[in-house]
């Protein structure tokens, strides 16, 4: 009886070495590689490409960029001697607010999130492995999204946009009494909000419920009834109320607005992120140099759209004010270039109809500017690469940043696997990206969503989507 303790000793030890040794082959498994050769590197800042260089992923990041790799272990990508880029940011999108402002009313939740995930797969599969949805209610799909449990590209969001009664937010009927909600209030798409009190509480609410920044409607917009573009509403009050809780929460406030009165109130106010700006002149820009803020760029939307593309659903109201915009843009985009404003690059789609033309959008600085405005074919790929990528990660909530472990918008060491090969160069002709067969790899988070680079019997192959009618083809 005296031995029992020695076996339980002994069985105590063996177990632990068991423990030991599962625990140091756990340690010791790497994550699975990938192994990209025969590539062309464009890291999203340099002007130059990288000749004949291989990239090695580990996981969902970039591990090694270099000459004759070796990773026995590595699944191997042949580039075919394709140039890889960054995955593509768009930084204005709108994926709940099918049809436009208004639709929202005539289709439930459930139907407008389908559409909405469906257009988040198909920007995926586009090349677009990071958005910024700026108005609309994706705080949930942002999680589902960023958890892994829906595919779509990384996503940032604003949540409802807030706006005052009359504004750009307000998308209710004409026979609305004063306060009443419509379905777009109620799923949260929207909010409409007035007095200092409101707009606090209503912008608490989109960062207590994960909203990455917010979205203020700082003067009136094209695409809705009965906000004139000159609108001063909000208040500067109200204003400042939406930057207080954003900089309660570590993060900034983005605004819509076209007009030097918008700019300037929200430049005073401490706004980073400035949309559209059309009829935006030198007394404004000047004001966001000083500031150090930041321009987002519609170049479809507010050039080639409201310049005679107009979608469907506009009504003459909206027609005539996108009149008023086209008549401003040229002037804005070259003041804008002047002051060397830092400047990003978004689609502002939204529409069953209009989601494909965010690559068209991502070209646009380009291919559809005039051409004594135009952008180089590199200035163009920075700014829906390595230049959100910075914005993002140095003006979004510290703390809450989803994606701080390492950067966006670039191929570097220690940066997220989110990596598309083209075929051809669009540093030096972006108009290529246009074709959709010119991009034959979209990778991101390390894993692969098209891949067009082995034969259709492959197992390995992945085709993208093509627009098709009001839905898409997956």
């Amino acid at each position: 009886m005296y031995k029992k303790p020695y076996l339980l000793t002994a069985l105590l030890t063996a177990v632990m070495l068991v423990f030991s040794a599962v625990t140091t082959a756990v340690a010791e498994n790497k994550a699975a590689q990938v192994l990209i050769v025969n590539v062309d590197v464009w890291d999203g800042t340099s002007d130059e490409v990288q000749k004949g260089v291989d990239v090695l992923v580990e996981g969902n990041k970039i591990k090694r960029i270099a000459k004759g790799i070796k990773a026995p272990n590595a699944t191997t990508i042949n580039g075919q001697g394709g140039t890889l880029t960054p995955g593509l940011i768009d930084m204005h999108q709108h994926l709940t607010l099918n049809g436009g402002t208004a639709a929202g009313n005539n289709w439930d939740a459930y139907v407008q999130g389908a559409h909405a995930s469906r257009a988040a797969e198909y920007l995926l599969r586009s090349g677009f492995t990071t958005i910024r949805d700026i108005a609309g209610q994706t705080l949930g799909m942002k999680k589902a999204v960023n958890e892994g449990i829906l595919p779509g590209p990384r996503m940032y969001t604003s949540g409802p946009a807030l706006g005052p009664t009359g504004g750009h937010s307000d998308w209710n009927t004409r026979t609305a009494g004063p306060g009443a909600k419509d379905y777009q209030q109620l799923v949260g798409n929207t909010h409409v909000v007035d007095g200092r009190a409101e707009w606090l509480k209503a912008a608490r609410w989109n960062l207590r419920n994960g909203a990455d920044f917010l979205k203020v409607m700082a003067g009136g917009g094209v695409a809705s009834e009965f906000d004139p573009l000159h609108l001063q509403s909000p208040s500067p009050e109200e204003m400042a109320a939406a930057v207080q809780a954003a900089s309660e929460y570590g993060t900034y406030v983005a605004i819509h607005a076209y007009t030097d009165d918008a700019y300037l109130k929200s430049v005073k106010a401490g706004v980073r992120s400035f949309e559209h700006g059309f009829l935006a002149t030198e007394k404004s820009i000047k004001e966001l140099k000083k500031a150090d803020a930041w321009w987002s760029f519609q170049p479809y939307g507010g050039y080639a759209l409201l310049c005679g593309e107009y979608p469907d659903w506009y009504t003459d109201v909206m027609i005539k004010k996108g009149k008023m915009v086209c008549e401003g843009v040229i002037n804005a985009i070259k003041t804008m270039k002047k002051h060397k404003i830092k400047t990003f690059n978004g689609s502002d789609m939204f529409g069953w109809d209009n989601w494909h033309n965010a690559i068209v959008n991502a070209a646009a600085p380009t291919t559809l500017l005039p051409e004594d405005l135009r952008y180089t074919s590199l200035e163009t790929m920075k700014m829906s690469t390595s230049l959100p990528g910075q914005f993002l990660r140095e003006e979004t909530n510290q703390s809450r940043n989803d994606f701080l472990d390492a950067k966006l918008g670039v191929v570097e060491e220690g940066a997220w696997a989110d990596i598309l090969i083209w075929n051809g160069d669009p540093t030096k002709d972006v108009s290529l990206i246009l074709e959709g067969d010119n991009l034959r790899m979209v990778m991101k988070d390390g894993k692969v969503y098209k891949n067009l680079l082995v034969d259709p019997e492959h197992e390995s192959f992945r085709a993208a989507p093509a627009p098709a009618g009001h839905s898409f083809n997956m």
